[in-house]
């Protein structure tokens, strides 16, 4: 498992949506919420899923213990993942983050995440991400925390980028 399998592992999932609501797309019932209750027997489908989506990742390629925040299957709530790699020691400088680093958002400026997303690159000036529960890049009206799909983003450094988490992947030595 390395932060590669995980960046593949998102991108599979681009153009997921979510269903319900009263337009039949927008009440944020996805599978990952079906995943976590089947885990945790937690029903929190219909909830917002952005941590949620960045959980299933690490579990689908057998690496939930590096996002073990909440439970043994990773965080639902993006504060308990800032929290978790804060007490790792596992947060970085954005500007420093990998493909298969964790990035956390704050859109109201209250110095709480409030949005989690994975980095697939790092660009000069910002981040290419893959996020669940955004609007696709450029949609007009758009929401960057609960849009309704997993789409790839470009994020530029500055205050809505609170924290960038590095896994402690595991180290795989080359062998003779």
């Amino acid at each position: 498992m390395t932060g590669t399998d995980l960046v593949s592992k998102a991108v599979s999932q681009l153009g997921v949506v979510e269903k319900g609501g009263k337009d039949g797309k927008s009440g944020n019932i996805v599978p990952y919420w079906d995943w976590w209750r089947a885990c945790t027997s937690e029903n929190a489908q219909g909830s917002s899923w952005c941590a949620c989506f960045v959980s299933w990742c690490f579990s689908e390629i057998q690496a939930s213990s590096l996002v073990a925040a909440k439970n043994r299957y990773g965080f639902i709530y993006c504060p308990d993942g800032v929290t978790f790699f804060k007490k790792k020691n596992a947060l970085i400088d954005p500007t420093k983050a990998k493909p298969g680093d964790v990035v956390f958002f704050d859109w109201e400026g209250a110095g709480i995440s409030d949005h989690v997303g994975i980095v697939e690159s790092v660009g000069a000036g910002f981040l290419t991400t893959i996020e669940g529960n955004t609007s696709a890049e450029g949609v007009v009206g758009g929401s960057n925390q609960n849009g309704g799909g997993v789409y790839r983003r470009k994020r530029y450094f500055g205050k809505t980028i609170i924290g960038v988490a590095r896994p402690a992947w595991p180290v795989i030595t080359a062998t003779k």
